[in-house]
């Protein structure tokens, strides 16, 4: 793998149909934003880390939000991929564990997840709570949505520390 693709991210509609619409537009934004900071970077470039002492890097947060996506997963009933919850000790979620030489296996193991999660939740109602937990649906979107803010946040600084690239 040379660079990863950059993909197209249409802006979400001012005025949703509903509040599913809405909310599934808004993460859909937000996946696709963490996308576009690692579009265009080799794989060497989303391991680099940001600055000592933290090990964050962008590859690592496309792994960390690969984990992250579980939230959806158990609303499928299957056993849970563990996507990248191989706990190094002091590490965030396997975060911390980035090798450029499996960038294109991350990258493929994301994109997995996100479809896991899509099929998951598919017409399911919001007022649903997670199996096990008292958490709806509606409040899983909610905190997916601010989950990826706050790490698009962290990737666009990244992003600009390897290349000089800023702006959404």
């Amino acid at each position: 793998m040379s660079t990863w693709t950059t993909p197209e991210r249409p802006e979400p509609p001012n005025n949703p149909i509903d509040e599913r619409a809405a909310l599934e537009d808004r993460l859909k934004f937000q996946r696709t934003t963490l996308l576009l900071k690692c579009g265009g970077l080799t794989p060497e470039q989303l391991a680099l880390r940001s600055v000592p002492p933290s090990t964050l890097s962008l590859l690592g947060l496309v792994r960390h939000l690969s984990a992250v996506e579980a939230w959806f997963h158990a609303y499928d009933g299957q056993p849970d991929h563990m996507y990248f919850w191989d706990y190094v000790p002091g590490s965030r979620e396997g975060s911390d564990a980035v090798d450029s030489a499996r960038a294109a296996d991350d990258l493929a193991s994301y994109q997995a997840s996100v479809a896991r999660s899509r099929e998951a939740v598919a017409g399911r109602s919001l007022d649903e709570a997670m199996p096990g937990e008292d958490y709806t649906l509606r409040w899983i979107y909610l905190h997916m949505i601010e989950e990826y803010a706050r790490h698009n946040g962290h990737a666009d600084y990244l992003r600009e520390r390897i290349d000089g690239a800023t702006g959404e």
